[in-house]
């Protein structure tokens, strides 16, 4: 059985094993976040054949996209980890660790989001080495003696910078609308669970301000097919991509929006070593009796609070309960239960 221990940092106090399955996480999703960027263009795609005289491909390469990368980077991670620590400061009724947490929580799971999603897109960009529409223009080919009816390949490219030419074979999925609709669909679900969108009380502001991100989120998706980086396929599924691994994080680190009794809150911290004490499932840390109001029924059932301790103790040598007053108290109790 793990058992744990306590980690003191001045009046602070924190459960070893949480501390460093949190900062695995961390440096896992940061890990392949980099790895993703770095070899989505160092390594070259897989040059799909094309035919010079297909209109489909010729369409003009445009420099100046309507959003640029670090546009793209503001939106989709700057929104959303901004809109974490906004809730977080004007949600009433919580304690100071309560807020740090769920700004913590909130951003953890959308770093972990965006690295699967760019991991997943740049893997699938590469394999399939479709071509843009521009990227004839891109390629600046020599076009003498090409019958019609024969396909080409970049061998026929004259384009001196090879790293255009590259990327001009990366159409499918979307990029920016994989890691748009990623950041977007995050940041509504977490106004639907503060603003409590589906309270049934027929607030239709409520609705509007929740899915305002997932029109913004369609305007920069669209941008991608008039600036000829894109076919309408190539978003639709950088969109569903995106869309689907937001939810699938988001609802990792937080209930579902519809319940209301938690109020946006993210998860509690997971604790370890304590399975066989709620049936063998998983556990929470509890963030104290102040908090719990706000926590699910289901979440108050998962965590170990001081209470749920002191059940199990053993007198001590003067035959009273052995008391229990911190964490680090909780853990070495429960360390001896074990």
């Amino acid at each position: 059985m793990v058992r744990d221990w306590a980690i003191r940092f001045k009046a602070i106090q924190l459960s070893g094993l949480s501390t460093i399955s949190y900062v695995f996480d961390f440096v896992f999703y940061s890990t392949i976040l980099a790895l993703s960027v770095s070899l989505g263009r160092i390594i070259p795609p897989r040059f799909h054949e094309f035919s010079i005289y297909d209109i489909s491909i010729r369409y003009t390469y445009i420099e100046q996209v309507t959003v640029p990368v670090w546009l793209l980077v503001l939106i989709s991670a700057g929104i959303p980890s901004v809109q974490f620590i906004i809730f977080a400061i004007i949600t009433k009724r919580a304690s100071f660790k309560r807020r740090l947490w769920d700004i913590f929580a909130g951003n953890l799971c959308l770093l972990g989001a965006q690295a699967t999603q760019i991991w997943t897109v740049v893997l699938l960009k590469n394999i399939t080495g479709l071509p843009r529409p521009d990227v004839i223009d891109r390629c600046e080919p020599m076009v003498q003696n090409i019958p019609l009816t024969q396909l080409s390949n970049v061998s026929i490219c004259t384009q001196p910078n090879w790293n255009i030419v590259m990327e001009g074979f990366r159409s499918f999925p979307s990029g920016h609308a994989s890691t748009v609709y990623c950041g977007m669909i995050i940041t509504s679900l977490n106004f639907a669970a503060h603003l409590q969108a589906f309270d049934q009380r027929n607030n239709s502001f409520k609705v509007f301000l929740t899915i305002v991100p997932l029109l913004g989120a369609a305007f920069v998706a669209s941008t991608r097919v008039s600036d000829n980086r894109h076919y309408l396929r190539d978003v639709i599924a950088g969109s569903i991509i995106g869309t689907f691994v937001g939810l699938a994080y988001y609802h990792q680190y937080h209930p579902s929006v519809f319940n209301l009794r938690n109020k946006g809150r993210a998860f509690p911290p997971r604790r370890f070593g304590i399975n066989r004490f709620l049936r063998n499932i998983g556990g929470f840390w509890s963030f104290g009796r102040g908090d719990q109001d706000i926590d699910m029924e289901a979440v108050e059932a998962r965590a170990m609070n001081n209470d749920d301790v002191e059940k199990r103790l053993p007198l001590n040598e003067n035959g009273d309960s052995t008391q229990v007053n911190n964490l680090s108290d909780n853990i070495k109790y429960v360390n001896a239960m074990l």
